[in-house]
């Protein structure tokens, strides 16, 4: 039987579990009626686990922008005001929740991450660094390339650095800031096998095709019976069988619950990255000038479409600095991905813009680069804006719109292309964005430009499969802004909306 709970403003006091009282409950701080921002809390008797921890794009768009920012030095003042993140005690960060109170002992057993998307892992940087989060070895090493490239500050996934706190001075009387090596702290990450048991639950990890690699689904053995949370996942990818055996091996277990996702519920199937690489590959054949191209950063798949079309019309695929480190850091793992020595890499004028420019020694140029960036500097497949400029039609140059502005030095020549393999807007700022993107295509001949896309989610007759192959008792709608539609797939379904609590 269900029950429904609603806690009164979803504060701490509500969630307070008695000894007396056992009982397996479900609450959604996120990933209820919206896509992505998943944080749902799973309790079973003192078990309290935590089904990813993202950023709810929808809703952080509503209230910030680029432009304006969550202030650090409210500590979670600004994420608490605006209902980003739950107010609980034993959760957060204790440099960040001292801002507002008295921190708490440790209230919580884990986080299980589905992947490194940052509707799923974003809010990680705010939580205590000796709450475990369990996940692949393959989304760690995404984490941890995320958390040395990126320029956000609130990026600290595997280490964090301890702020707002004083440590007596090493010399004379007085106190100064924490910094420095002093500041760091290890987080407690453990990659997940196969199993895992946290407290009395029973976890069982399986890998899904995502539009990123390393996704796992979860299987979670309560007291109160089996729970399944797909995260996100799909069948046309490149490890669909991944998805497909999985399903499988899940429909042979009495499913109490399901957690399903369902971006693209309302949408069909979508092509096969095999189809979208036979398309690129024809896009690409015959042009005479530069190919330039758009795919997600950290999109795997897509990253070996590129590169297999750019092949096959004997040309380079030109991938960033930040792609660059996180092939580095992928190097020896499972996922399939490119090595460093397939691609070339992308050395863009930065700071003076000395890059190239042989009347500065060596040390001097390296400082316009972040020391993460240095490495890449001096390798023989490294490539400057003059070597696509003098040579286009040997080139597959990958250019984003925070990329765009290399264009003014690499100068594509008439009979250039573009394709843009990314999805298309979702809200008012991203709408914003590709017009703007737009305006620098039609700039440099650009425009109009290929859209060639396949989505990082099943689509719903997939979605109807898989929820009729699980056959779970109770389904539960998650990552979607169209939970009715689960309704066409299963006799009982679940809507659930943001804070409310339910009892399996």
């Amino acid at each position: 039987m269900l029950a429904i709970l609603y806690p009164k403003n979803c504060i701490s006091d509500d969630l307070q579990r008695s000894s007396a009282i056992r009982m397996t409950t479900l609450t959604f701080y996120g990933g209820a009626g919206e896509i992505g921002g998943n944080q749902i809390l799973l309790e079973d008797d003192d078990t309290r686990i935590w089904l990813d921890f993202g950023m709810p794009f929808s809703r952080a768009n509503r209230y910030f922008s680029e432009f304006l920012q969550p202030r650090k030095l409210s500590g979670l003042g600004d994420w608490f005001e605006f209902g980003l993140m739950p107010d609980l005690p034993g959760l957060y960060r204790e440099d960040y929740i001292s801002r507002l109170r008295e921190p708490s002992d440790l209230a919580f057993d884990a986080v299980l991450l589905t992947h490194a998307h940052a509707d799923h892992s974003a809010y990680i940087h705010f939580l205590r660094p000796d709450l475990p989060i369990y996940a692949s070895e393959v989304t760690k090493r995404i984490l941890e390339a995320l958390e040395v490239t990126s320029t956000t500050g609130f990026a600290e996934f595997l280490r964090l650095k301890e702020t707002f706190k004083l440590v007596p001075k090493s010399k004379g009387e007085g106190f100064k800031r924490l910094q420095g090596k002093e500041a760091k702290r290890s987080r407690k990450f453990k990659v997940i096998g196969s199993r895992a048991r946290i407290g009395n639950i029973e976890v069982e990890a399986f890998p899904v095709s995502h539009s990123l690699p390393g996704a796992r689904a979860y299987l979670l053995h309560t007291s109160s019976g089996t729970i399944f949370y797909t995260g996100d996942f799909r069948f046309h990818g490149r490890g669909e069988e991944a998805t497909r055996e999985t399903v499988e091996r899940v429909a042979d277990v009495e499913v109490d619950a399901m957690l399903c996702e369902g971006t693209r519920v309302r949408e069909s199937t979508d092509i096969p990255e095999a189809e979208l690489e036979r398309r690129i590959t024809s896009e690409m054949r015959g042009v005479k000038g530069l190919v330039v191209v758009n795919f997600p950063p950290r999109d795997i798949d897509r990253m070996i479409s590129f590169l297999r079309a750019s092949e096959e019309n004997d040309r380079k695929l030109v991938v960033s600095l930040r792609q660059a480190y996180l092939l580095k850091m992928l190097e020896g793992s499972d996922c399939g991905a490119p090595k460093l020595d397939d691609v070339c890499v992308y050395l863009p004028r930065k700071n003076w813009g000395l890059i190239g420019d042989p009347s500065y020694p060596e040390e001097v140029v390296a400082q316009d680069y972040e020391y993460w960036e240095r490495e890449f500097l001096n390798l023989e497949n490294a490539v400057i804006a003059e070597d696509i400029r003098e040579s286009p039609r040997d080139y597959v140059f990958r250019c984003d719109f925070f990329e765009l502005k290399n264009l003014i030095d690499i100068r594509p020549p008439k009979g250039s292309i573009y394709i843009r393999s990314v999805t298309e807007p979702f809200d008012e700022e991203t709408e914003i964005d590709k017009r703007k993107a737009d305006a620098w295509l039609k700039h440099f001949g650009l425009y109009p430009y290929s859209q060639i896309h396949c989505s990082g989610h099943a689509g719903g007759p997939e979605l109807r499969r898989t929820i009729e192959d699980v056959s779970p008792e109770l389904l539960i709608p998650v990552h979607t802004e169209a939970p009715e539609a689960f309704e066409e797939f299963h006799q009982n379904v679940k809507r659930v909306k943001l804070g409310q609590r339910i009892e399996l």
